[in-house]
């Protein structure tokens, strides 16, 4: 009787291993990854889907232990991470995350920043253009460039934190701010292969009072 019981434990106890295994391999891996776009100090890269909804990545220099790198809970298709360094070389690992399922097994890819570019010319004269309760506009000198990317935030804000926007126009209008709140904003010049140019220095406005 006694050895009845206990091969029914040991039974239970595979059973429901097999279980939580079965359920952490019905977490399929996402497809390989693509590197879209790469400058000095960014990277746009997307991966293949079936019906997953969600991902984490982790990403960090070449050689980075798993688990100390910078993670990234996403459910968009294309993750565009910036504040690289320079002819750097990076590793990304990617894997789906199927909430009560856990966790695909990873996959990764390797890539090296661009030099940074002496070419790219950074805005000059930034100034406001007009102002409001939830807007700020603003504009600046071009030169010789033809698109460009703002950062903005709260004041105080770190660059690498804040809101980005790409545009191609040299005149811009923030919207959806705050009332009577102080905001920072920084422009640099989007080279595309070349690069970003150096931000400008902030712009610090405060919106109109409600």
């Amino acid at each position: 009787m006694i050895e009845k019981i206990i091969l029914l434990i040991i039974a239970s106890i595979l059973l429901f291993g097999c279980s939580k295994d079965d359920s952490t391999n019905n977490c399929p891996q996402p497809g390989s990854i693509s590197i879209d776009q790469i400058n000095s100090v960014s990277v746009l890269f997307t991966w293949g889907i079936n019906t997953e909804t969600a991902w984490e990545i982790e990403y960090g220099e070449t050689g980075f232990p798993i688990g100390t790198g910078t993670v990234i809970q996403t459910s968009l298709t294309e993750v565009f991470i910036d504040g690289l360094m320079p002819a750097t070389g990076y590793q990304i690992y990617l894997r789906t995350n199927c909430g009560s399922d856990g966790f695909s097994e990873r996959i990764s890819i390797d890539f090296v920043t661009t030099e940074a570019s002496a070419s790219c010319n950074m805005p000059t004269d930034v100034f406001l253009a007009s102002l409001g309760a939830d807007f700020i506009g603003i504009g600046w000198s071009e030169n010789d460039e033809t698109a460009w990317e703002i950062e903005y935030g709260e004041s105080g804000f770190e660059l690498g934190t804040g809101t980005v926007l790409q545009t191609s126009e040299s005149t811009f209008t923030i919207t959806g701010l705050t009332p009577a709140t102080t905001y920072e904003i920084y422009v640099r010049a989007n080279c595309g292969s070349d690069g970003f140019s150096d931000y400008t220095e902030a712009l610090v406005i405060t919106t109109n009072g409600s």
